[in-house]
């Protein structure tokens, strides 16, 4: 099977988006300190996000995150997967993160695929998954970004057919997900994983 990053397939990245109060672009590692913040502030929701536990470990430091943003720096420059930071207005506070992936990318690959409506899976351009600090919880703001991110990704990125991904453990993402509307289409299910995938669109 040939495998097709995002630039292979012509899908390049949007330059990012002001919101209400917020803004999203590419993260850079420049970044580091602000997302370093925001992951340990939400860790023990990550743990369950990740699906790769434990992440971030107890022994987490900035100088770990900075491989982690460069390394996720190099494959937006290379095409391969796109990742954006969501900042405050200001930009002194990293509010979460977005995640582009293509739909055989890596992380699909040794997943038992159902398809709950017959879609096919070849037919998805790209897959998003996301998190906000859990701080903003509170004031909607998961759900105010969500639904900003999906008109994006429709008006601005011209994807046709995208899923946005969470897992069956997140009861909070999964009721910002189907406030949206959004239904179930795919469920993603891996031996490394502890939680079965949903994908949404």
């Amino acid at each position: 099977m040939l495998f097709m990053s995002f630039r292979d397939q012509g899908i390049e990245p949007a330059a990012g988006f002001g919101g209400d109060g917020f803004i999203v672009r590419p993260l850079v590692p420049a970044d580091v300190e602000l997302d370093y913040e925001a992951v340990m502030s939400s860790r023990e929701f990550l743990y369950h996000w990740e699906q790769d536990p434990p992440y971030p470990p107890e022994n987490f430091s900035v100088a770990d995150n900075l491989q982690d943003l460069e390394k996720m720096h190099e494959a937006h420059q290379d095409g391969s997967r796109y990742t954006y930071t969501v900042m405050n207005a200001d930009e002194t506070q990293t509010l979460g993160c977005l995640y582009f992936l293509p739909n055989d990318d890596r992380l699909y690959r040794t997943a038992e695929v159902t398809s709950h409506d017959g879609t096919d899976l070849a037919s998805i351009d790209a897959t998003l998954s996301f998190w906000v600090r859990v701080s903003t919880w509170e004031d909607g703001f998961e759900r105010r970004l969500l639904e900003s991110v999906v008109a994006w990704m429709r008006n601005v990125w011209r994807l046709k057919s995208p899923v946005v991904i969470t897992n069956e453990h997140l009861d909070h993402q999964i009721a910002t997900i189907e406030s949206l509307c959004l239904q179930r289409r795919f469920d993603y299910d891996r031996a490394k994983d502890m939680y079965t995938s949903y994908a949404y669109a």
